[in-house]
């Protein structure tokens, strides 16, 4: 009888612990509770984990800015957020070594500034609208492009020597003359420090031997190249004067005419 007993208790306690497991499933949110717990420990092992290994990125995937390396192929699509804008160096190839020797003509210089600025030809004194350089041993070298652009002019002048002009961003316009002989035509697309051609002479300033004259103008205005060397095309067109609206001339009213008279005091019959 005891064991009999015994045997029915344990059955009971058996359906009572199945019953109230039953019950505690029963409950909707018991188990979306369950997998989110067991989801967080999992996490926070994967956190630890990756917290204490220095390795989880390749170092050669990044240089020491932290910009991705050339070979990643991830951010080969990546396109700049900023751009940058070139700044204007000296027309020459990198290592020549040439001094200025003819200015640019500042009608705000002092006198002697604006003589030492004169380029003399035909027997006249003209204002130089950019500035000359040559090597002190007198030899040629390579012109390059002060700025990246469009070649709008690659020609022979009889006058000038060879003449290339470079079309720049908002109208700005390199230019560069006296050249022995030029590397591009018209219509090439040209890089900075890209070579043009070689310093040569020029019959408008003969006095100055082999050189090069380079000037730089916006809208056709001529402005002193030396002021924007190492400056983008931005600040040559911010620090361009505003141009004077032109007056309107006032109407003439037309005024009868007097009797003209001749020298001698006679009149002259109106026709």
């Amino acid at each position: 009888m005891r064991e009999e007993e015994k045997n029915q208790s344990s059955n009971q306690s058996r359906e009572t612990q199945s019953f109230n497991v039953q019950r505690f499933l029963r409950k909707r949110w018991i188990v979306p509770a369950v997998y989110l717990g067991a989801a967080a420990v999992v996490l926070s092992v994967f956190f630890m984990l990756q917290g204490g290994n220095d390795t989880a990125l390749p170092s050669d995937d990044f240089n020491e800015q932290g910009q991705p390396s050339p070979g990643m192929t991830d951010f080969e699509d990546a396109v700049p957020v900023v751009g940058t804008s070139e700044t204007m160096t000296m027309p020459i190839a990198e290592g020549e070594e040439v001094e200025i020797i003819g200015n640019f003509f500042d009608y705000d210089a002092s006198p002697e500034e604006q003589q030492a600025a004169l380029v003399y030809y035909d027997n006249t004194y003209r204002p130089n609208t950019g500035i000359d350089l040559a090597k002190e041993n007198g030899e040629s070298f390579d012109v390059t492009a002060a700025l990246s652009g469009t070649v709008i002019k690659a020609e022979k002048d009889e006058l000038l020597g060879y003449v290339v002009e470079i079309q720049h961003e908002e109208g700005v316009v390199t230019h560069y003359q006296s050249l022995d002989s030029i590397k591009v035509e018209e219509g090439q697309s040209i890089s900075q420090g890209e070579i043009l051609g070689q310093a040569g002479r020029s019959l408008y300033n003969s006095d100055a031997g082999i050189h090069v004259h380079f000037e730089v103008r916006h809208n056709g205005q001529a402005v002193n190249p030396v002021d924007y060397m190492d400056k983008t095309v931005d600040s040559i067109i911010g620090d361009m004067p505003e141009e004077d609206e032109p007056k309107e001339e006032e109407p003439k009213e037309d005024k009868p005419k007097d009797d003209e008279k001749e020298e001698d005091g006679s009149e002259v019959e109106e026709r």
